[in-house]
């Protein structure tokens, strides 16, 4: 027995050695180092898109509407879904403290992580109400979520809409000719 609880103390010590820099991490501050908390007072930018004390963060795993990008609803009259999706995440976030988990950097630099408020993924939220689409290459993590926003008809899914990526493409293509 004394053997075993040796075992257990040198396992414990080296799991605390392994505590991410995020613990030390003040907030409201960011680093280099994956994991950063933020929290503070949250602002929507875009539909996938906040800012946390003036730190812009990009909702992680999800895609929703650009600058411009119009849909069309059942009845089939044009919408500027930016804006909307933009006013969706506003009314999440509206007088709340946001906390977010800045898991990575794109190669512009700009920040992405898993942000909450009250606990609920605003990712996972956008996605629900149909104003965010899943990016399935970089995760599966909202599928579910959107196969039921899809079968319900919710938020974009309600009328027409290009994905936003197909809409970039779409677009560069166009611009380049």
């Amino acid at each position: 027995m004394p053997r075993r609880r040796c075992c257990e103390g040198a396992l414990a010590a080296l799991l605390l050695l392994a505590v991410p820099a995020q613990a030390a991490t003040v907030p409201g501050k960011t680093s280099s180092v994956p994991n950063t908390l933020l929290k503070g007072r949250g602002m929507a930018i875009e539909g996938d898109l906040l800012s946390v004390n003036g730190t812009p963060v990009r909702l992680m795993g999800v895609d929703a509407p650009d600058v411009g990008q119009m849909c069309k609803n059942r009845y089939g009259h044009e919408l500027d879904c930016f804006t909307i999706a933009r006013d969706v995440l506003k009314t999440l976030i509206e007088n709340e403290e946001v906390e977010c988990t800045v898991a990575d950097q794109d190669r512009n630099g700009q920040k992405q992580g898993e942000c909450r408020v009250r606990g609920v993924d605003l990712g996972g939220a956008m996605v629900a109400r149909g104003w965010a689409f899943t990016y399935r290459s970089l995760t599966g993590a909202y599928q579910k979520t959107e196969a039921y926003a899809m079968s319900k008809r919710m938020g974009l899914w309600a009328g027409q809409v290009e994905k936003p990526w197909q809409w970039r493409s779409r677009r560069l293509r166009e611009q380049a000719r």
